[in-house]
Order: C-alpha cells, then structure tokens, then sequence
C-alpha cells in the first residue's frame, strides 16, 4: 500500500521546470502542499466522503490527474476551481481509456482516474490547483471492530484531517494531531506529517456517550497552507532570496500581506499564483496590500498568492569559519537552502535533511505554532 501512495504522489506531483527563485530548490518547498480530509460516514457502510486539494505545475499543463486508491471503489465525484469556486470539467476514466485517448503518462489499464480541466495552462509562475469531492467504500480502511470504528490507512499527503460520525468519541490515535469540536456534533483530527514516506495512521473512535462540544475555539493549525523558502547567498554577502506563498480566503478584493509585517524585504514582488500575473500592492501605515486578481465574493473562493524579494541581515555572516544563520520562522512549512557547497553542522530545531540534484543541502522545518515563531540557528562548513 505504501509503494501505491507514493506512485500516487510522483502522478500529482511530476517534476519540471518551476519559477523564479523556487525553482533551484526542486521539489521540496513544494512537497507539503496538497491537503486530504476525510469524513467518516455510517460504519456500515465503510464509506468515507474524501475533499481533497491538489495542484499541477508543469508548464503547459491542462488537467490534473487523480488514480483512485486501488481496493477503494470511487463514487459522487465532483471537482472545484478553488480561485472561483466553480465547478470544473472532469472525466472518470480507466488507465486503458486514458491511454486510448493519448492521455501522456503511464496508467494501470484497470485502475479509474479522474481527469479535471484546469481553467487555463499551466505557465511558468503558475499553478493549476483544483478541489476534488468524492466517496470511497473500502472496507479494509474503515470498518467496526466490536464497539469500535477503526480507521486504519496509509496516508501519503501530508496534511491530512479524519472527522469521526456524528457522536463518535475519541478512542486512540497513532498520530499526533489537533482534536477539535465541530459545531454540528462531530470530533475532527487533523495533523501534518513531516517524514517523506506515507504515515500509517490508526484511528480508533466509539460512541460513549458525551457530548461532543468544546468551549474552545481551535484553529485548525494544519489546513494553513503558508509556506516560505530562504534561499541562502554566500554568507558574505549577508543576503537571502525569500519566496514566501499563503492562501487568502477572506472576502474583499484584496489582501493583506501580513508575512511582510515581520520580515523587510527589497525588490518585493506579489503574484498571483493561479495565473502567475503580478499583483500590484499598496502601503498603509505598517501594512502591505495586494490587489487580487480576482476579488473573493464565495467562501467557496480562495486566492493563492507568493512573495518575493531580498533579505539582507548583517547577522547572516561568517562567525568563526562557519556560515552562522538565524531567524524567527513564522509559518507552519519553512525550507532553507544552504549556498552551495555548504554541510549543515548544527540546527537548533527538529529538521528534515535532504540534497537537490546539485548537491545543494535542503533543510525543511514544520511548525504546527506559526503564531508564536521558532527560533533557529543553523551553523554549516564549507567543503574543502
């Protein structure tokens, strides 16, 4: 099931040529974008209604493809532009139909595939993003063990919510997540997972009788889609490349850049991610503003949008022969790419490694407390 998901995953997310700044880094910065929720329907039936958003950015895409989970029959399909809340064009497809149809890719011949139109291609700067509904029944992922409901699914996305039947409590959970009260009487778990490799998750829940109710108002730290890229020069020119990217859903025609309340930036540059247009932007006292493309009426609506510019720190520098680098992260996903060259030595918070092709090391940290910061500093040696 694991080797499945991550077939799946390389499917969504095919490598190719990617914009500006963030395409040095490869796939990283943009390997926790995607979110899964999963809404548990009555047990007997050993259904689970999935939403699920996904994006495409190769250039010159026109549809986003999406295999169903093999062993899970696919049912009540429909898909979403999340920019304008519209209904898109889809097909239902087997791998051998796609194949006929000259559908470029490599397909199971009997597996189904759902095939989305995306409102416009795919161009450098931009990205295809779209909102998928749909039923799986699968009895070997949901099913009644005495008085429990059991989910149990290897999860290759990332950011991932489970929201138990109406009146289900909390029996278990293998994974860390938030648990949060949802107005209408059902218990939501939603978590990010930070390993490369699909999470085997385990949800036990049953009916005990109390009342699902919080008087606490939780956010849902994991469905932030916020993410930033430092992209570091040389030490010595005390200079970093910064690609920050969120999702705004508020109503109104524009949107307030709240990244740059904390971080000053020079060549700032706002664009609008689903058509890879420049946005143009305003200052007002100690904030910045960017007028969308398309102003948000529905909260159906969403507006994905990226920032770039330059960020120059004297304390980014060269202390005692090693590259010295700290900063206050503030979103949830943060990527730092080290100048090349360069071997981490130390990193003051939990961090995943890994290399580009180039041999650029890519340090990634996943904090589910973007309110309140975390603080790092990264030392690194050059290589002789």
């Amino acid at each position: 099931m694991r080797l499945m998901c991550l077939r799946l995953t390389s499917i969504l997310l095919l490598c190719g040529a990617l914009a500006g700044r963030a395409a040095a880094q490869g796939q990283p910065f943009y390997s926790h974008d995607n979110h899964t929720e999963y809404d548990l329907l009555e047990p007997s039936t050993h259904a689970f209604a999935i939403v699920y958003f996904l994006t495409e950015r190769r250039p010159g895409a026109t549809v986003v493809l999406n295999q169903t989970r093999s062993g899970s029959a696919g049912s009540d399909i429909s898909v979403f532009d999340p920019a304008s809340g519209e209904p898109l064009k889809f097909e239902y497809l087997t791998g051998a139909e796609l194949t006929a149809d000259g559908t470029p890719g490599r397909f199971d011949p009997q597996e189904h595939y759902i095939r989305a139109h995306l409102t416009r291609p795919v161009k450098d700067g931009s990205e295809g993003r779209v909102k998928i509904l749909k039923t799986y029944t699968d009895e070997k992922s949901y099913y009644a063990q005495g008085d429990d409901i059991v989910f149990a699914r290897s999860l290759g996305i990332a950011r991932n919510a489970i929201v138990l039947p109406k009146d289900y409590n909390l029996v278990s959970s293998n994974v860390a997540a938030q648990v949060l009260a949802l107005p209408d009487g059902r218990l939501k778990l939603s978590f990010e997972h930070e390993n490369g490799y699909a999470a085997d998750v385990t949800i036990r829940a049953r009916k005990r009788g109390a009342p699902v109710r919080s008087t606490l108002a939780v956010a849902d730290r994991n469905f932030d889609f916020s993410k930033t890229l430092y992209d570091l020069d040389a030490p010595e020119t005390h200079k970093v490349a910064v690609t920050h990217e969120y999702m705004e859903s508020g109503m109104g025609a524009r949107s307030r850049v709240a990244f740059l309340d904390h971080v000053t930036l020079t060549g700032t540059t706002v664009t609008d991610v689903d058509s890879g247009d420049g946005l143009k932007t305003t200052a007002e006292r100690d904030a910045t503003f960017a007028t969308l493309a398309t102003p948000i009426t529905k909260p159906s609506q969403s507006a994905r949008l990226r920032v770039t510019g330059t960020l120059t720190e004297p304390a980014y520098t060269v202390l005692d022969g090693q590259l010295a680098w700290e900063q206050v992260l503030r979103t949830p996903r943060s990527t730092i790419l080290l100048p090349a060259g360069y071997e981490a030595t130390t990193i003051s918070v939990p961090a995943t490694v890994s290399a580009q092709a180039d041999g650029r090391v890519v340090i990634q940290v996943f904090d589910g407390r973007p309110d309140d910061g975390v603080a790092i500093q990264i030392r690194a040696t050059k290589r002789r």
